[in-house]
């Protein structure tokens, strides 16, 4: 089992009806992610200044300034977890559909194209162009997070959204806003 992180063994979690329409293989994948609730990491100095910069530049609404905030947490957090830091580009309004707004995404390596993984978030609402709350943007960017961690830390066929990735996100806020 991967380093930094703490399995569940006790799980009771009523299975979505896709997961039954998913390959043997997804199926492990989903489950193995189901039992993992946390990340054995522990916020230093570094990542909490990081945040704060985030934090006082998203007021300003500064894309330039954000992206760089964004990029500097993320590698705190990853050199933290001895993983590799992953890229991070910060847009300015959220794409709209009838669903919804979307918040951020995480594309994971597609070695077709060579692409290595990356997040993109948007920082502005799509329908005010409002700066997005800071909190809500950490999280945002906690959740992407989680996603290449699913494929770097933990080693994961796939990244989904199980209760034990939710578990993951907030323990990853946790550590960041309650030191």
């Amino acid at each position: 089992m991967a380093t930094g992180l703490t399995l569940r063994t006790n799980s009771e979690t009523r299975l979505p009806a896709f997961f039954y329409r998913l390959s043997s293989r997804a199926q492990r994948t989903w489950l193995k992610s189901d039992t993992i609730e946390r990340y054995d990491y522990v916020s230093n100095d570094a990542a909490r200044n990081s945040l704060d910069a985030l934090m006082r530049v998203l007021e300003t609404g500064n894309l330039a300034g954000c992206t760089t905030s964004a990029r500097a947490l993320t590698a705190e957090i990853c050199r933290g977890l001895a993983t590799a830091p992953v890229s991070v580009e910060v847009r300015g309004v959220r794409p709209r559909n009838q669903r919804g707004e979307l918040h951020g995404l995480f594309y994971p390596y597609d070695p077709r194209m060579r692409r290595p993984p990356y997040i993109v978030l948007w920082m502005r609402t799509a329908q005010r162009h409002d700066v997005v709350k800071p909190k809500t943007f950490v999280r945002t960017l906690m959740h992407e997070v989680g996603h290449y961690l699913d494929y770097a830390l933990l080693r994961l066929e796939d990244s989904y959204h199980t209760q034990g990735f939710f578990k993951r996100e907030s323990s990853l806020v946790r550590a960041l806003f309650n030191p």
